[in-house]
């Protein structure tokens, strides 16, 4: 755009005044300079999260230079930032189209699993891993797709890869475990878990899921040293107290275990599964009023709860009310709970 040329008079003398006109001409970027400029601008507004205006620059950039590829790259993670991910793939489209790159199908990727479509995400994903093969985020998120369609075996191949690529990666790693674990290799898995944990030391999920894994591997003491540094450092989570509670519960610390799942239920009410679980925990106590109300309130919560009606049941039956138990575990046979069906014949549940 021309900037107005000034005319201006100067008097040079006291005698005859002479009219001078300033030629001094203002210059037009040519249009890919211009393109450039606008587009480094559109990135620094970016790095300072100022979205919506680097997305007015990319616009301006794309204006001058509608062939520009890194400019539709950038576009396209603006929008994404701001949660337009229809409009993001269209840009990585383009980008693509003009310069095809492993980033631009890992954006692209990421875009169309914000939208649902895992499948489309999954191909794009794995264009990324072909043509860059060093790019470890490629195969990582492609693992965790996989890792969510329970294709465990080519979700731990691809977390494989994703450490390859970046030894350091202490997501892929964890992630890894959490396959090792599905799998069933307890010892491959904690081993995950643990460098994770050593790579970035503030990846609690890590220290909870090696925790429930060593449960696993029946080494209760060792999941108890997890999950009591967990609760030092994060005291919020109903569902870790919830965990301890059940690994205490197993070491025979039923008292304990109750003292767990009531921290649970204090920040969860609506935790049926802590209830259930508090309950069978003042059954060992031999508290069976309590037992019996916990376990009341696990149904009240989820009608459907086979175990909560067998645990009833035994608490009934321990407060003299044979019916209410026979009713409860027949309930817990109805609900798929086999077992049920043994406790009522053994107690003699005829006709009630």
């Amino acid at each position: 755009m021309r900037k107005i040329v000034a005319f201006t008079f100067t008097l040079l003398c006291a005698g005859a005044a002479h009219a001078q006109v300033d030629t001094v001409r203002a210059t037009t970027l040519p249009p890919d300079q211009l393109a450039e400029k606008l587009y480094n601008s559109g990135v620094a507004k970016y790095n300072q999260k100022s979205y919506r205006a680097a997305l007015l620059d990319f616009d301006k950039a794309l204006a001058a230079k509608p062939e520009f590829a890194k400019a539709y790259y950038n576009r396209a993670t603006t929008r994404y930032e701001l949660q337009e991910y229809q409009p993001a793939v269209q840009d990585y489209d383009h980008a693509i189209q003009l310069e095809p790159t492993g980033t631009s199908y890992f954006g692209r990727a990421q875009a169309r699993e914000a939208l649902k479509l895992r499948d489309e995400a999954e191909q794009d994903y794995t264009k990324a891993t072909e043509l860059q093969a060093g790019y470890a985020p490629a195969w990582y998120y492609r693992g965790a797709l996989r890792f969510e369609k329970a294709d465990y075996q080519a979700a731990r191949a691809d977390f494989d890869q994703a450490i390859k690529a970046d030894p350091t990666y202490a997501y892929a790693y964890h992630d890894r475990g959490s396959t090792q674990r599905q799998l069933g290799n307890y010892p491959a898995a904690i081993q995950d878990y643990t460098k994770a944990l050593t790579l970035q030391p503030d990846l609690l999920p890590a220290l909870l899921n090696r925790a429930a894994t060593r449960r696993r591997a029946g080494d209760l003491k060792s999941a108890l040293v997890d999950y009591n540094e967990y609760l030092n450092k994060k005291t919020d989570n109903a569902v870790a107290y919830s965990n301890r509670g059940a690994t205490r519960y197993e070491a025979g610390d039923y008292q304990g275990a109750a003292d767990d799942f009531s921290k649970a239920v204090a920040l969860q009410a609506d935790y049926a599964f802590a209830w259930n679980n508090r309950a069978a925990a003042y059954l060992k106590l031999e508290e069976y009023k309590k037992a019996a109300d916990d376990a009341n309130k696990a149904i009240s919560l989820n009608p459907q709860y086979a175990e909560a009606y067998l645990n009833r049941g035994h608490a009934r039956e321990m407060l003299r009310d044979a019916g209410g138990a026979c009713q409860d575990w027949r309930k817990a046979a109805e609900l798929g709970l086999e077992i049920g069906k043994t406790y009522a014949a053994n107690s003699g549940c005829n006709g009630d």
